[in-house]
């Protein structure tokens, strides 16, 4: 779907990004990832055609981005603005004026507004919307043409847990469409729910690009907690004596146990102690990674390269 290889763009002597690579498959949900001045937003703008490249290539469906008559994408911005004195309904309007779109604009209209949850607030005034409303206008604007690809700059930026649970809600059902859709945020958490694969950007190169399951199967730690009623002391020595642990921090009522590399038989072999020894065990729980830990893993490793502190 889209393909980007060797993307390079300088601001007169800052390189900002370094011959990027990276792809985004058919109906997927991608997360793109990197800190603030990572080039993500330069990567989007290219893509988008609001700027200029200075090497690489990127191609849209098969065909160079440089020679299509017309653009595939829809975009929403991260700060995007509005004609508050509109009404919703009347800024669709606007927005198929602006799109040329050549369908029935009523129609069209109250599609995108069930789709984006705004059907009581069709009529009134953009000036009287919360923030988490007027992002799904904006989320609107950049599906109204019905492009099958969209770019999604910070959508829940600065919302609340409920307006960010709507926004996501919204993106799940783009991906349910068959809609592609780029998504570029801080909250790592939103990311992790509602993306296929993610892509982490650091000095203008993706360190790391993969399915989000996967990455989090790799990269999964190897400790266990547990919440215990009456753990005996020698029983924790014993445990922390154990081949398979590699530090053990337990009390009475439980802790922490990290196992060796042997997950699996590490995992069994602590479990048949606990079994043996009738201990009444409330939680038994692996830890398993976030994407946030990933993330902070790889940009903390390329920073720490670099001899940044």
């Amino acid at each position: 779907m889209i393909e980007i290889s060797g993307l390079q763009k300088s601001f007169g002597s800052k390189r900002v990004l370094n011959g990027l690579n990276m792809e985004v498959k058919p109906g997927e949900v991608y997360g793109f990832l990197g800190e603030n001045g990572a080039g993500k937003s330069t990567t989007m703008n290219i893509v988008t055609g609001l700027l200029e490249k200075d090497g690489g290539e990127v191609r849209i469906n098969g065909k160079d981005l440089s020679v299509m008559e017309e653009h595939p994408i829809g975009y929403l911005p991260e700060s995007p603005e509005f004609f508050d004195y509109m009404t919703c309904r009347q800024y669709f309007a606007y927005i198929a004026a602006a799109c040329s779109y050549e369908g029935d604009i009523r129609k069209r209209t109250e599609e995108v507004i069930r789709l984006i949850g705004l059907e009581n607030a069709i009529d009134r005034k953009i000036k009287g919307f919360s923030r988490g409303m007027k992002q799904r206008i904006g989320i609107g604007c950049a599906l109204y043409s019905g492009k099958d690809i969209l770019i999604l700059d910070e959508p829940t930026s600065a919302l609340d847990p409920q307006g960010r649970a709507e926004v996501m809600q919204i993106i799940l059902q783009l991906k349910e469409m068959g809609k592609t859709v780029i998504l570029s945020t801080h909250i790592l958490s939103d990311v992790e729910r509602v993306a296929d694969r993610v892509g982490i950007l650091h000095n203008g190169v993706l360190q790391l690009e993969g399915n989000i399951a996967e990455l989090l199967r790799a990269n999964a730690g190897h400790e266990i907690m547990l919440e215990t009623e009456n753990l005996p002391a020698d029983l924790i020595e014993k445990i922390a004596k154990s081949p398979f642990a590699i530090s053990c921090n337990l009390t009475q009522h439980g802790g922490k146990v990290e196992i060796a590399e042997d997950f699996e038989e590490g995992n069994r072999a602590l479990f048949r102690i606990l079994a043996e020894n009738k201990i009444l065990v409330s939680s038994y729980q692996v830890v398993r990674p976030t994407l946030e830990q990933i993330y902070l893993k790889v940009v903390g490793a390329h920073a720490a390269a670099k001899g940044w502190n």
